[in-house]
């Protein structure tokens, strides 16, 4: 088993601007409420994603993550950082939907619609993690993951 401190320094770093860059720049203007149909779409979208981290399935999480976060990393890459920064909390165990949040006129990021959830979650060897996913509405007109972070 892998502990936080044995998880390399470059990647911990790495990992934690890459998700915390975009949601500094995309939460300040998080400020509406997301129509149904939208939160539909992006919570169906955040619950694949979600369901094939929690199988190890990152190479398929990848696969269905936004163009924007496959460029950032390559498959290998994510599939060896999630397993990292996972394989120190165990298994799900509960997961509770906290908030959803929508913009469309984020700054300095590309032009798009963005949704953002946060869930709190208990693991088995962690108590309370936050998890935060962010979406980004794809050219297919689908929700893709464009950042998790976990805190």
């Amino acid at each position: 088993m892998v502990n936080i401190q044995s998880i390399s320094r470059n990647a911990q770093i790495h990992l934690c601007l890459l998700f915390t860059s975009l949601l500094l720049i995309v939460m300040p203007v998080l400020n509406k409420t997301p129509s149904q149909h939208i939160t539909d779409m992006s919570v169906l979208a955040a619950a694949e994603f979600l369901f094939l981290v929690d199988t190890e399935e990152y190479a398929e999480s990848w696969e269905v993550s936004s163009a924007a976060l496959q460029t950032m990393l390559t498959q290998q890459a994510w599939s060896e950082k999630i397993s990292e920064l996972r394989s120190f909390l165990g298994p799900v165990v509960e997961r509770a939907h906290q908030n959803i949040a929508y913009t469309d006129d984020a700054i300095d990021v590309p032009s798009g619609e963005y949704v953002v959830m946060t869930f709190v979650s208990k693991f088995e060897l962690r108590e309370r993690v936050t998890e935060t996913i962010t979406l980004l509405l794809g050219n297919n007109n689908r929700w893709q993951v464009v950042g998790y972070f976990l805190r």
